[in-house]
Order: C-alpha cells, then structure tokens, then sequence
C-alpha cells in the first residue's frame, strides 16, 4: 500500500467518530504500559498517532509526549483537540525519524510500521532503533499471518523491490526486529475486534546494538 498524506487524511476522517470497540491490540499495549513504573522525567513517541486516542494517557504517564503522524490535517484536529497537554506534535514520515534520534525512552507504534516495500519496513524499524536510549522500549502491533504460515518474507530478497507482505508471522517479526538492533523481543497473538489476529510486540534497545 502506497498512501500519500490525503490518503491517509480520508481514512482518519471516515474513522474519527465514536466506535462501538475497542480492539484488543490496544488494550494490550495499554496493559504493558500501565505496568512500568510513572515516566515523569521520560520521552515517549505515539509513531503514527492516527486518531490519538491513546495520547492522553501517555501524557499522564511520562513528562514529554511525542506525536508522530503523516496526515497534515488529522495533526491539525489532533493539536486542537489536545491542546492542554503539552503534547509536541510533529508531522514526519516514518521512514526519516532524524529529529529524533537519541531523544525516546518509549515508543508506541499501533499498526503503523508498514510500507509498500519488505525495505521500508526495516527501515522503519532501524529508524526507531536510533530513537531509543539505551534500554529504550518499543510496543508495538502488526497484522498476523496464519500460525501455519511458513515465515516466507525473510528468506526472500530484501531489494528495494521486495513488496511488503500484509502480514507478519512471529518467526519473520522477531528475525527483522533483533536484524534492526531491538533485542528481547516479547511477541503474542490476541484478537482484534473485526475477528482477525494482531501480533503484540514488546522489543528493547541494548548496548550491543
């Protein structure tokens, strides 16, 4: 899927009302994070913030809040509609995280490390790696390939003409994870509220990397 910014700016604005559910990928993350102790002096990043949703709750939990996202006028909502929470907003494909690079203790990352190439998505991952401080953690979900699904896509050519798959297996998340630098990987299946599956990603950055 190659979306340019109005792409995307269609489908928030289509999504951007009050939903009847919340998936549980997100109730997932959200238990990871209320499990770390209070970050009032940490740096988190929302990587793709989408409808920002879980922004106020970051906001409660660590002293800088990051949001990320490639949308123009779904970051416009996004700073009006949270505007009293200090949140820094910054609109910014994932693929070039510069201005981040050696600044996160967290980052968040909700079906948001995607492109059209198999490339793409290992340098998002790699950018994200540069982001992290030592022991910096990322939470992350992806869209799960069937269990008997032979993890194909890292025994194919990583070329820059590689298509992405749509989905990822758990042997082929944790080859490209600990590939781009995150080690420690923690990778579990839950359900999503359209009857699909998600893989939840807990991942750290370490010195040896």
């Amino acid at each position: 899927m190659n979306w340019g910014p109005e792409d995307w700016d269609r489908w928030l604005a289509e999504r951007d009302r009050p939903g009847p559910t919340i998936p549980e990928t997100v109730f997932a993350i959200e238990r990871w994070l209320a499990r770390l102790p209070s970050r009032r002096t940490k740096t988190v990043a929302d990587l793709g913030c989408g409808l920002g949703t879980r922004l106020p709750l970051l906001a409660s939990r660590f002293g800088e809040v990051i949001a990320v996202d490639y949308a123009p006028a779904g970051m416009a909502r996004l700073r009006a509609r949270y505007a009293d929470l200090g949140i820094e907003f910054r609109r910014r494909d994932l693929r070039d995280l510069c201005p981040f690079y050696g600044r996160l203790d967290a980052a968040i990352a909700i079906d948001s490390i995607r492109g059209p190439r198999l490339s793409d998505f290992d340098r998002i991952l790699q950018q994200i790696r540069r982001c992290l401080v030592e022991g910096g953690l990322l939470l992350a979900t992806f869209p799960a390939a069937p269990k008997n699904t032979i993890a194909r896509a890292m025994l194919l050519d990583d070329g820059e003409g590689t298509p992405a798959p749509g989905e990822f297996h758990e042997i082929e998340l944790q080859y490209r994870l600990q590939r781009a630098g995150l080690r420690g990987a923690a990778i579990r299946r839950v359900p999503d509220h359209e009857g699909r599956e998600s893989l939840v990603c807990r991942a750290v950055r370490r010195a040896d990397n």
